[in-house]
């Protein structure tokens, strides 16, 4: 095995390490606090800058990774999560291989753009759709919070994700 491999491979690891904690910390033991009884969702930042640092397949399956570990949790979803993180993954490296630059304002940019996205067609697809009284209140009152929440936290996932990244990146000058 070529040192290159090993690298990508250690890289990877660390990828899917930071995925199950994310999992695990959003989902098992809450470490940050509830605020208005929401906590933050964390999978969806941890996937989409997975996803802005290693391209449209890496970040495709990692997109499914964070949203397979999310589904086994939730209720009603039943694969939706996986679908959706995966699609916007897959998105996000291809549009940042073809047309943008990485760094942490268009991960701003982006991970308000699918977060904001995906607390808004859950509501409608499982929320809304199945005639829950009151769901359209749940919005203002549950989804966009926790939205709010989730976004405060998108600078740590890009510091974490590039140190990953960097220390794990092969380059000739190493040898």
């Amino acid at each position: 095995m070529t040192v290159q491999t090993k690298a990508r491979a250690k890289k990877y690891a660390c990828y899917a390490a930071v995925i199950v904690f994310a999992h695990i910390f959003q989902n098992s033991f809450p470490v940050f606090p509830e605020i208005m009884s929401v906590r933050p969702a964390l999978l969806l930042s941890a996937a989409v800058c997975i996803a802005m640092f290693e391209g449209e397949l890496i970040g495709a399956a990692a997109g499914f990774l964070a949203g397979a570990l999310w589904d086994t949790v939730t209720v009603t979803a039943d694969g939706y999560n996986a679908m959706f993180l995966m699609i916007a993954c897959a998105v996000c490296g291809m549009l940042l291989r073809v047309f943008m630059r990485n760094n942490i304002i268009t991960f701003i940019i982006m991970n308000t753009g699918i977060t904001v996205l995906y607390f808004l067609s859950y509501a409608l697809f499982f929320i809304t759709a199945r005639g829950i009284s009151g769901a359209l209140g749940m919005i203002p009152r549950y989804y966009l919070p926790m939205a709010l929440y989730s976004l405060i936290l998108t600078p740590f996932w890009y510091l974490l994700i590039r140190k990953i990244y960097r220390k794990f990146s092969y380059s000739y000058a190493q040898i």
